[in-house]
């Protein structure tokens, strides 16, 4: 078996090489192609792809039967000819948990702290205190989605002493640390109830602009809004108009439905904005968690046992 790593984006050091080469065994052949080229010219023969495979580099790899991906999003990679075909997609969900969860907080406190106004101060060589600083310990934090990214928003929340409520589509399990769980369909309730929202879902044909106008309405406008998830999740021109007209304190946005974000965007100079480029998963550990998640699984791939974190791919997650 020819087992396919791409390293043309996240370079593996020779360690997680060689963790890969273990995980394989002797009997099988394992390829590191550095570039799409590379890929094309060794994958046709290949059973196994760990990475983001492309749109463009997919026909090529006629003998593909699996695909572990790096990412925790699927909606990049569920393009027509893969999700229509026989070839399993499994995600890297919950890896990247811990960094996303750190980075929603960063926003937050960040905005509730006035970091942003200090750091801008900072340049300035001005030392000028703000009028008003947020403490989050008792607030109610909402979370869209208790999957991977939202089960570790949950834990730190529930560190800094806020109260928990959570809606999910699918799951019914109310963890510990969680005060509230409720079905989707109660999302009306959770922005209303809410003094921070932070956004944990995927991004589906559901989840598609899923915070509207009418759902920015209810929330109080002292609340905050984070998003580390998808930038479409969002209805940005909505969100723009609220954080205009004042129907919400502000939002910390380290997505956005396009990016980069254009430079004519209003965000960009929105005093209860803070916007960092689309890095919440990164961390100095992400390569490695996902090279060993993939071993992982790839010692379940040989064995014939289940593999984790398979993607339904009508679903989208």
């Amino acid at each position: 078996m020819k087992i396919l790593v791409d390293v043309s984006v996240y370079v593996l050091n020779e360690r997680l090489h060689q963790l890969i080469r273990e995980a394989a065994g002797g009997e099988h052949t394992v390829v590191f192609p550095r570039s799409q080229e590379e890929i094309i010219q060794t994958g046709g023969d290949a059973q196994v792809y760990f990475g983001n495979c492309l749109e463009e580099t997919f026909p090529y790899l006629t003998q593909l039967k699996w695909i572990q991906s790096h990412s925790a999003g699927m909606d990049a990679q569920l393009y027509p000819a893969l999700k229509n075909s026989e070839v399993v997609l499994t995600s890297v969900a919950g890896v990247y948990g811990s960094h996303a969860a750190e980075h929603a907080f960063a926003l937050l406190l960040g905005l509730t702290r006035d970091i942003k106004g200090a750091a801008v101060n900072h340049t300035k060589h001005e030392w000028r205190k703000p009028n008003q600083l947020i403490e989050i310990g008792g607030l109610t934090l909402g979370i869209i989605g208790l999957g991977g990214f939202g089960i570790h928003m949950a834990k730190r929340g529930k560190g800094f002493d806020m109260r928990i409520i959570a809606v999910d589509a699918y799951r019914q399990d109310k963890l510990d640390f969680v005060d509230e769980l409720m079905p989707i369909d109660q999302l009306p309730e959770l922005m209303r109830r809410s003094d921070v929202v932070m956004i944990a879902c995927p991004l589906t044909e559901e989840t598609y602009h899923l915070i509207n106008a009418d759902n920015l309405a209810l929330m109080k406008p002292t609340a905050y809004l984070i998003n580390v998830a998808r930038g479409k999740i969002v209805d940005e021109p909505a969100l723009i108009k609220a954080l205009k007209a004042g129907k919400i304190a502000g939002a910390g946005l380290d997505v956005t439905e396009v990016e980069p974000l254009p430079k004519d965007s209003p965000l960009w100079d929105m005093d209860g904005v803070l916007l960092t480029p689309h890095v919440a998963g990164r961390s100095q550990h992400r390569v490695r968690r996902a090279a060993e998640f993939f071993c992982e699984n790839l010692k379940r791939y040989l064995n014939g046992e289940p593999l984790k974190n398979i993607v339904d791919k009508q679903l989208g997650f």
